[in-house]
């Protein structure tokens, strides 16, 4: 079946045993690093397969986080066939040995069997574009999580700190309360000129002097311990930090965007924004590639898990979760968005059909989610928007 090369990856290191055919390993296994010498080490490796065999060696590697991703940026810089599997098939193959044995040493044979059982499929690609705006999404998503973190701290610090604060400003999260009470707790006085540096010319004098009487008007913060006033400050700099980097992050997703057309596809269903279209096209990546929506209802662990033996057959069943929890996330949004005054009304009706036959609240969204992502599939298979 030709040349290959099972590689083990782990944090800045892989191990990896060379084979020219089934059960004759070429060489010794060897180590690399992820630098540039470890790869040319690789490149020159696969170039002696190939004056051995005369054939295309191929490499074969688990998904492993986020180590994996330079050394498959070198394979593909470089042109080698290579395929990455998901570890929870190169598990499964280990779990087929007597012997219970796990090293780094024994996952390259493995991974290398695996290729001659011909158990190893070619894998996703992706476009650069969407590999970049993958990037983008999920710091945003990271970033919105610390933020709502802060906000939550913030508020339960407040609350001992100066309570009649949140009474001041509607948005007690917006950037301008945000930048008076950091002023308050580092020790300066609030002016009218203070608000008016923070809140620039959106606001008229008459608000500005009203919320300078009303901070006036405010308990001093000398009763509370420094260590709280303290906490607060750091909570209050964290959010305003997370706030100006989900803005520029907001502004690199639409300028990455606007080279996708997909996104602007997925923006013409009811309840999907620029960010929910940004995420979806990002986790789903080249639509095509699932020849099946059903598949892709599986990639994102959206398919029911079946659980029967002999006469016997489960009555309930769950979710396999096996999928992308990012694009089950992002669905799920989107389908409340989506049935939040009827938006969708497509949705909608689907969603009143299950609850009128009994169906328990989160079982509808999820079928919901089950239905939506069809409709994702067909819009950015057949290249068209959204039929209502």
């Amino acid at each position: 079946m030709g040349p290959v090369v099972g590689l083990d990856v782990s944090k800045g290191t892989s191990i990896l045993q060379a084979f020219t055919d089934r059960n004759n390993p070429y060489g010794k296994i060897i180590s690399i690093e992820h630098t540039q010498k470890g790869f040319e080490q690789l490149g020159d490796l696969l170039e002696e397969l190939i004056q051995a065999t005369g054939l295309e060696p191929a490499v074969v590697l688990e998904a492993t986080g986020h180590y994996h991703r330079s050394l498959v940026a070198y394979l593909e810089r470089e042109g080698y066939r290579h395929y990455i599997v998901n570890p929870l098939q190169s598990k499964r193959a280990r779990g087929t040995q007597l012997r219970k044995v796990k090293t780094d040493a024994v996952d390259a044979w493995h991974l290398a069997e695996m290729f001659y059982r011909g158990d190893v499929r070619p894998h996703r690609t992706w476009a650069e574009e969407m590999t970049e705006l993958q990037h983008l999404t999920r710091q945003h998503e990271f970033v919105t999580s610390m933020l709502v973190q802060a906000k939550l701290n913030a508020r339960t610090l407040l609350d001992q700190v100066c309570p009649a604060y949140e009474n001041v400003f509607s948005n007690l999260f917006s950037t301008t309360s945000l930048q008076v009470l950091r002023h308050m707790l580092s020790g300066g006085t609030v002016t009218q000129e203070t608000i008016r540096e923070t809140a620039g010319s959106s606001h008229g004098k008459a608000w500005i002097q009203a919320k300078a009487e009303r901070i006036r008007a405010l308990p001093p913060l000398s009763h509370s311990s420094k260590a709280q006033q303290t906490a607060l400050l750091c909570m209050v700099e964290m959010a305003l930090t997370a706030q100006q980097q989900l803005c520029q992050l907001e502004i690199s997703i639409e300028e990455t965007a606007q080279s996708l057309p997909e996104v602007g596809l997925l923006k013409t269903i009811p309840g999907v924004g620029d960010k929910l279209a940004a995420a979806l096209v990002a986790e789903i990546g080249d639509a095509t590639q699932f020849e099946d929506p059903k598949k892709l209802v599986a990639y994102a662990g959206l398919d029911p898990g079946v659980h029967s033996s002999g006469k016997f057959t489960a009555s309930s069943s769950r979710i396999s979760k096996r999928g992308s929890k990012r694009l089950r996330r992002a669905l799920y949004v989107a389908v409340q968005c989506g049935l939040r005054k009827g938006v969708n009304e497509r949705l909608q009706a689907y969603y009143d059909k299950k609850r009128k036959e009994g169906k328990p609240y989160k079982v509808v969204v999820i079928a919901c989610a089950n239905k939506l992502l069809h409709h994702v599939h067909a819009i950015l298979v057949k290249g068209e928007p959204y039929k209502t």
